[in-house]
């Protein structure tokens, strides 16, 4: 009994010094310098090559830029997926979620005996349908 209790104890900490020692790591394979002045630029990888790209925004350069476009509610998600089930199906509570790298939310379809089917994408900026 105390013997199991000490290697649970031993795999928790061993457990615990690698979630640290991960979260330590440097996730960037490379050691790049990236410099942007007035839309030149610059990269300067790790073994010293350099290498100078220009760039065009189209961002206007005044201070009245619109902020992005908010998302769509919840609530018209679920009405934008209406036109995509049929009769004797009902829609549950749409999850804000990624799917296929696009922020969607996602509306659960079920029958009238509460059975899941399937899941509804419905892009979270444009409204569309994501298949």
């Amino acid at each position: 009994m105390k013997t199991s209790i000490v290697v649970i104890i031993a795999i928790v900490v061993v457990i615990i010094a690698i979630v640290g020692f991960l979260f330590t790591l440097e996730l960037s394979p490379a050691n790049n310098t990236t410099n942007i002045t007035n839309g030149n630029v610059n990269v300067t990888t790790a073994n010293g090559t350099t290498v100078n790209n220009t760039t065009v925004s189209n961002q206007s350069k005044d201070n009245n830029s619109h902020p992005p476009p908010h998302d769509i509610s919840p609530e018209k998600a679920r009405e934008l997926a209406k036109k995509y089930v049929g009769p004797g199906t009902m829609l549950g509570k749409p999850v804000k979620t990624t799917y296929k790298r696009i922020h969607v939310w996602q509306v659960p379809v079920y029958t009238r005996d509460h059975k899941f089917i399937n899941n509804i994408y419905i892009d979270a900026r444009t409204g569309k349908k994501v298949d």
